[in-house]
């Protein structure tokens, strides 16, 4: 009997139980290693507990006629315990700028510019009851912005909620 093997193992990022993506030989993988470094690689070989990747990094150059060209340089096969994996980029559909508080930061402090410059061109006073009460709730707009820029990342913590494993696929004929 002959024996036949498809593709020997899976690499999945998980939410609890739920499979968010996947990776087998020959794909491409952007991750942060346990030493907060971002690594971009091709999946060379899966095992049971490990992912061996050849990585590389994107640069932009200038060619011999002065204009930009993208350069690949390769390091060469890296072993990498799934453990090592610390993190995987975030939804780029909720690190928008009203996630990450920007919007809030933006609007708040453009009313409090717009509003102080207004009052020094009419000759009015900037500290008076009603314009007090405006430039509060535009600097408490500005404090939410900052809070959800504080609490705001742009990428996956592997945790309790997200994990990364590992899936054995042998057939054997």
């Amino acid at each position: 009997m002959e024996k036949i093997q498809a593709q020997s193992n899976i690499l999945v990022f998980k939410e609890k139980n739920r499979n968010v993506k996947s990776w087998v030989k020959d794909d491409f993988i952007h991750f942060q290693y346990v030493t907060t470094q971002w690594i971009d690689g091709k999946i060379k070989k899966i095992t049971t507990d490990s992912i061996y990747i050849n990585s590389f990094i994107l640069r932009q150059i200038p060619n011999q006629f002065g204009f930009p060209t993208i350069d690949t340089s390769w390091f060469g096969l890296m072993g990498i315990h799934i453990s090592e994996i610390i993190g995987m980029p975030g939804n780029r559909f909720r690190s928008g700028i009203i996630g990450n508080g920007t919007l809030f930061q933006l609007a708040g402090s453009s009313y409090i510019f717009v509003n102080v410059l207004n009052s020094i061109i009419k000759s009015d006073n900037v500290f008076r009851s009603d314009n007090i009460t405006s430039l509060g709730i535009a600097a408490g707009i500005v404090l939410i912005g900052k809070l959800q820029a504080l609490k705001h990342r742009p990428f996956i913590r592997i945790r309790k909620k997200y994990s990364m494993q590992i899936i054995s696929t042998q057939a054997v004929k």
